[in-house]
């Protein structure tokens, strides 16, 4: 670890793959004010200064309050020669991160898989249809991982085919809702991503506007279509539908983690 106090004017930290989210920059800057140490960012030096690798919520912290140095992990050049690997080390951060939103690990997996792609391309043999090329290439990228690796990071083939989904709604869009509840509800995200660009934008518009009381993706399509909106399954038949799933050792575990309701409802029956 190279540590080095560097100017924040000379940090790109341009086209990150995750929006900053204004609560963490707060807090970030609350605790430099109150005298706090915050670990150091990671960037990369370059021939016009240097890119951020890691780090953009404490350098914004830093940038919020007008300071104009900033303790960083400096790497040489060599260690990350070009924008795939400097973009692989902002994915593997990210993944890592327990606090990653659903949209936040598509797009970061999808990121993933297309820099994977570039640096290993499929033999040519025929001329395979799109999804046979994708369904290839997703099979590949998941093998790649060791079996502890993708347990820890959840990468399987589906969560693969999700993320490539996810991650194909319009970044104008994605970036409007990355802060959204929906960008951490992968049903949503998906039914987002059904959508054409154009209805894309008109559907994160409803989302947006806290005065329309929209709040999913059927609610907006609703409104844009002028039909009535989806009938809502009540809550306790989702739950009763997942349960009847389960396996009967897990019905079991969840009977105990409820046995005070059970009995309550038992003896209203009785009475």
């Amino acid at each position: 670890m190279t540590l080095k106090t560097i100017p924040t004017a000379t940090i790109d930290a341009s086209g990150r793959l995750r929006e900053l989210r204004p609560d963490w920059v707060d807090t970030f800057a609350a605790d430099l004010e109150a005298g706090e140490e915050l670990p150091p960012i990671e960037v990369v030096e370059t021939t016009t200064g240097h890119r951020l690798l890691v780090g953009g919520h404490r350098l914004a912290a830093h940038l919020k309050l007008g300071r104009t140095e900033i303790v960083a992990d400096v790497k040489d050049a060599a260690s990350y020669p070009d924008d795939a690997s400097c973009r692989m080390r902002e994915i593997k951060e990210n993944l890592v991160r327990a606090e990653l939103t659903v949209l936040d690990r598509a797009v970061a997996l999808a990121e993933w898989k297309r820099i994977y792609e570039l640096q290993n391309p499929l033999p040519k043999r025929g001329r395979p249809t799109a999804d046979e090329l994708f369904a290839e290439t997703a099979k590949i990228f998941v093998e790649r991982f060791s079996a502890a690796a993708a347990k820890a990071l959840g990468v399987s083939e589906r969560s693969i085919y999700a993320a490539i989904e996810i991650a194909s709604i319009d970044e104008a869009v994605r970036r409007e809702l990355a802060l959204h509840p929906i960008a951490d509800n992968q049903a949503e995200l998906l039914a987002l991503a059904r959508e054409s660009t154009a209805r894309q934008r008109k559907i994160a518009a409803h989302l947006l506007d806290a005065e329309s009381g929209i709040a999913s993706v059927a609610d907006a399509v609703a409104a844009i279509d002028k039909t009535p909106p989806p009938d809502r399954a009540p809550a306790w038949e989702k739950v009763s539908n997942t349960f009847s799933k389960l396996k009967a050792a897990e019905q079991y575990a969840f009977f105990d983690a409820h046995a005070d309701a059970i009995k309550a409802w038992m003896q209203s029956k009785k009475a």
